[in-house]
């Protein structure tokens, strides 16, 4: 592991990701902090939820959290390690400095056969708190040797207070294994795209891409998507249909299982210098559900063009995925120091 790699840059989590106890607006700090004693002590008198946090009850622990999460962290037992499906999560360090911590995990697979690349906790996870704060986890290196991924949390108190050196709970309930990115040349060949091809209006176009106001849809025609796929570029995508029509060229592109590979792409035309042909801004593109399960995406990327400078061009693509999805319940607790 390379320390120097944790220092990267950080993404924001939506504030649904932070499970903190947030302040009401309009509402005095110390009538909620009575409310939530009131009810925290009705509630411990109706069952022992402190007893079941402190056994390790997840039901329990998330009940009594939602009334008064102080107290479900003062009773949630300390776990710095566990292994769900092979995996297992551990918590490498956790420092505080003023308003600030950092905190270290890994996430190993025991059994060494999970696919070689990034991994992605896929926005499934959630950082408990006692207290107001932002949180923030990232992806940080893979290391091939130990079969191992480590992420770094940061968490910064909301006014610039010092950090209070309490526990903090982790969990985690989805993961993308292997990811992978391909870039390069798709091998298409540029002097046999089709005019005219066979088109057909959609009806069920979920969201466009591209810069500035998307144009209706409804004003465009959109390729027929192949009995069987024309190449396949990277793995879980595929490429559909291709042709020309109305000024631009069409490609249609599929991204299989999308909501457990995350895959995802784009496509440009480039001369034989490697210089992109149609600017980026000038290029838009429309989704819709390849099948009725919803499991496949399709995108259909429209790039304007002259039909002459095709046979000068070549089709570059850029595709994401991940080999391996697993689900499941990964969870630490354990005190800043």
């Amino acid at each position: 592991m390379k320390p120097d790699t944790f220092l990267k840059a950080m993404g924001n989590i939506e504030d649904k990701y932070l499970d903190a106890d947030l302040p009401k607006k309009n509402i005095k700090r110390s009538f909620g902090k009575w409310f939530a004693g009131i009810a925290a002590a009705a509630v411990l008198l109706a069952c022992p939820l402190p007893a079941m946090t402190a056994l390790g009850s997840d039901s329990a622990y998330s009940v009594l959290y939602k009334i008064a999460p102080t107290i479900a962290q003062n009773f949630k037992p300390v776990q710095k390690s566990c292994t769900y499906d092979d995996i297992e999560m551990t918590v490498i360090s956790a420092k505080c400095d003023g308003s600030k911590a950092e905190v270290y995990l890994a996430m190993r697979d025991t059994t060494g056969e999970c696919p070689y690349g990034d991994w992605d906790l896929y926005d499934s996870y959630y950082i408990n708190v006692p207290r107001d704060m932002n949180g923030h986890c990232s992806f940080s290196e893979y290391d091939e040797d130990t079969h191992t991924a480590y992420f770094v949390v940061e968490l910064e108190t909301m006014n610039g207070s010092k950090m209070p050196k309490k526990k903090v709970t982790f969990s985690v309930s989805e993961l993308l294994i292997g990811k992978k990115k391909t870039e390069g040349t798709v091998n298409v060949d540029m002097s046999a795209i089709p005019i005219e091809p066979e088109t057909v209006r959609r009806d069920d176009i979920g969201s466009g891409t591209g810069w500035g106001e998307l144009p209706d849809c409804r004003d465009y025609r959109f390729l027929v998507p192949s009995e069987e796929p024309i190449l396949r570029p990277a793995d879980n995508v595929s490429m559909e249909a291709i042709g020309y029509l109305d000024g631009a060229l069409h490609v249609l592109m599929r991204y299989e299982d999308n909501f457990h590979t995350d895959s995802h792409g784009w496509v440009h035309l480039v001369d034989k210098n490697g210089l992109s042909v149609v600017s980026e801004e000038n290029v838009i593109s429309f989704s819709y559900w390849y099948n009725e399960e919803h499991t496949d995406m399709c995108y259909e990327y429209i790039l304007p063009v002259e039909y002459e400078k095709l046979l000068n061009c070549s089709l570059y693509g850029e595709f994401s995925t991940a080999l391996e999805y697993r689900s499941g319940k990964w969870q630490v607790t354990f005190p800043l120091e």
